[in-house]
């Protein structure tokens, strides 16, 4: 693997960890707006959190990528 490939995948990968930490920070909001009883803003903001969630899937097909 060539040093610019390794680049991007390293990259990658601390980008799939750091999504994954906002993504249970970002679930930690939507369920205090539940909380408040705002289930509109719950709603979006799940949502927002399965959106991110998809993308990382795709940031990781991209990595398989890169590594086969």
């Amino acid at each position: 693997m060539d040093a610019s490939t390794q680049e991007i995948k390293s990259l990658l990968e601390y980008l799939v960890k750091h999504n994954a930490d906002h993504a249970g920070e970002i679930m930690e909001l939507a369920d205090r707006a539940q909380i408040l009883g705002n289930q509109e803003a719950y709603k979006h903001i799940v949502e927002g959190v399965r959106l991110l969630n998809d993308s990382n899937e795709s940031l990781r097909a991209g990595l398989a990528a890169l590594e086969a």
